[in-house]
């Protein structure tokens, strides 16, 4: 049996991914927030480290998957037209 997720596109599926990853860094932005306005100690330390970590993933993961999404946006779109203003130039330099 097959799951009824399993029939997503791609591109829905890599849209709540990224919506998820987002999530994740403004939780972690709020928790690093937190321990900067702590009073210092290792647990918050401890705390900040991990949460600019996570922070740090989530946003390369989300600029990975803008990146993929923006490519396959690209390539759907038709061929842009030829508006050549200088077709005598065009004829003279061929480029091929």
């Amino acid at each position: 049996m097959s799951s009824p997720r399993s029939g997503q596109s791609p591109s829905r599926r890599a849209h709540r991914w990224l919506v998820f990853l987002i999530v994740i860094m403004v939780l972690a932005a709020a928790a690093i927030s937190a321990a900067v306005s702590a009073p210092p100690s290792p647990l918050v330390g401890v705390s900040f480290g991990l949460s600019a970590l996570i922070f740090a993933a989530a946003f390369i993961l989300a600029g990975r998957i803008t990146i993929a999404l923006e490519r396959a946006r690209r390539r759907a779109l038709p061929p842009p037209p030829d508006t050549n203003s200088f077709p005598l130039l065009s004829k003279l330099f061929r480029h091929k």
